[in-house]
């Protein structure tokens, strides 16, 4: 058996789980301790099937019926949080962050799976649980914070839910669908294949996800998002579940995309990214998504076709780096979204007189970005690889104006 690890897994309401269920029964049968925290009872929701509920007693019978399907999952432990279906939002949210902080403290877990920052669908009560679960991952690993809540705890990655954008161009009738709730129509938001970090191959445990979907009867819609999509491709969608890592104190290991647990194991020493480390990937965000910004304005304002076309495709390799760096802060615990482009960059870039200064200006870019990466890598920081990458992107850049001026 491999070395037990602890998965919590944290959701708003009854039959959340089910998108994460196939990955769950899988790391339960390998004989991992698997946690699943449920936010509300669901007692809000629509009722589908008359005779399974009443408004009186819906909450009861959708706390029977997740027990069910943590039974078919293998889910050993089941905790309430006993939090208000549809009201999430509204709490207030520093108590909520310190008692997910208490939990991941009690629990230890190794990998926490929650709601993605969209939602999947913009339902405010998976919105808010992903931002108090997101802020709960760097508390708990805070003596400072909460300090009544137990000894801190750093879990080693949280992972939010995907579903890819091959899935929706495959499922037409998935991605036109809209949700209703209170008067709004809400649409399932895709990411895309390339910002997937893990797809968990899990064909044999599809039919204990899809036994645990037939306990939450009181839910099924008839006219619901898999209505109208072919059996097939459902299937290969539990079959493939998929999980954007949101942050880590230890990455996944280089090329390995289908296992959460990849390269965990109890009592190893977490790697984490030094404070300089995280300083670095800021400076080389603001610088890619400065030149991003320029390389776009000199491909749509040139005259001479040749250089149009270098800088289009300047362009796709910026934003090849601020994918590769946005990744990396994500696995740092540092948002990415915060980091706005180098301005003195941009205001630079105006004043290059004509096509061939514009040249000599994003040459030298180039070459300062290939030789401070090349720097970083040979720093063995914990991103070692990611700016070797952006070496390689970089020494591709130059190539190619080199390439247009000889």
């Amino acid at each position: 058996m491999e070395t037990q690890l602890t998965f919590l897994a944290i959701f708003a309401h009854p039959d959340d789980e089910i998108g994460s269920g196939a990955t769950l029964a899988r790391y339960s049968d390998a004989g991992h301790r698997i946690v699943l925290v449920c936010a509300s009872r669901g007692e809000a929701a629509t009722i589908y099937c008359d005779a399974c509920a009443t408004r009186e007693n819906l909450a009861e019978v959708r706390t029977r019926e997740l027990e069910a399907a943590c039974r078919h999952i293998g889910i050993g432990e089941l905790r309430w949080l006993d939090w208000p279906d549809g009201g999430i939002k509204e709490m207030p949210r520093a108590a909520a962050v310190g008692q997910i902080s208490r939990l991941i403290r009690e629990i230890q877990p190794d990998v926490i799976i929650t709601h993605p920052e969209t939602g999947l669908y913009p339902h405010p009560d998976h919105l808010a649980v992903w931002e108090i679960v997101r802020a709960a991952f760097n508390a708990a690993a805070d003596g400072d914070e909460y300090p009544d809540a137990g000894a801190a705890w750093a879990a080693a990655r949280l992972f939010a839910r995907a579903i890819s954008q091959s899935f929706f161009d495959a499922a037409p009738a998935f991605a036109q669908y809209r949700v209703q709730l209170n008067g709004q129509q809400l649409p399932f938001i895709p990411t895309p294949d390339d910002q997937v970090d893990v797809t968990m191959r899990v064909e044999p445990w599809v039919d204990r996800r899809m036994a645990a979907w037939d306990c939450h009867r009181s839910q099924h819609n008839p006219d619901g998002a898999f209505t109208n999509v072919p059996q097939e491709v459902r299937r290969a969608m539990a079959a493939n579940e998929q999980f954007i890592l949101a942050a880590a104190r230890v990455p996944l290991p280089e090329g390995v995309n289908d296992d959460l647990l990849a390269g965990l194991a109890r009592g190893q020493p977490e790697p984490v990214a030094a404070a300089d480390d995280v300083t670095a990937l800021r400076a080389a965000l603001a610088f890619h998504r400065a030149h991003l910004l320029v390389c776009d304005n000199y491909a749509h304002t040139s005259s001479e076709p040749s250089f149009t076309a270098l800088a289009r495709d300047l362009t796709e390799g910026h934003q090849e780096a601020i994918y590769l760096l946005a990744r990396a802060l994500r696995r740092a615990g540092a948002p990415a979204g915060e980091v706005e482009a180098d301005r003195r960059i941009v205001t630079e870039s105006w004043r290059q007189a004509d096509a061939t200064a514009k040249a000599r200006f994003l040459s030298a870019a180039s070459q300062q970005a290939i030789a401070g990466y090349q720097a970083q890598a040979a720093a063995g920081s914990v991103e070692h690889a990611t700016w070797q990458e952006l070496a390689a992107l970089a020494q591709a850049q130059a190539a190619a104006i080199q390439k247009l001026t000889g």
